[in-house]
């Protein structure tokens, strides 16, 4: 479920310095798809039971809201150098 993300593991570890790299927008692009895909197959999963449908439902939720702060944080650091 989480194979995207191993992908991007030095990059997200990180974080700080793939945003303040220059060059890094395709990294952080990378990590941000990344999140979204895993949020994708989070919500493809079947629960069995209403513990584990609602705890999916909060994983989904927080691997986009993942997404979005690290968008908003690109976002900031481009600004700041612009």
């Amino acid at each position: 479920m989480y194979e995207q993300l191993e992908a991007h593991a030095s990059e997200f570890n990180d974080l700080q310095k793939t945003l303040a790299d220059p060059a890094g927008a395709p990294k952080v692009e990378a990590i941000r798809q990344a999140l979204d895909a895993t949020a994708q197959r989070i919500s493809d999963t079947q629960g069995a039971t209403d513990l584990d449908r609602n705890n999916l439902a909060k994983l989904y939720r927080g691997f986009l809201a993942a997404s979005r702060v690290i968008a908003r944080l690109q976002e900031k650091q481009a600004g700041a150098r612009a």
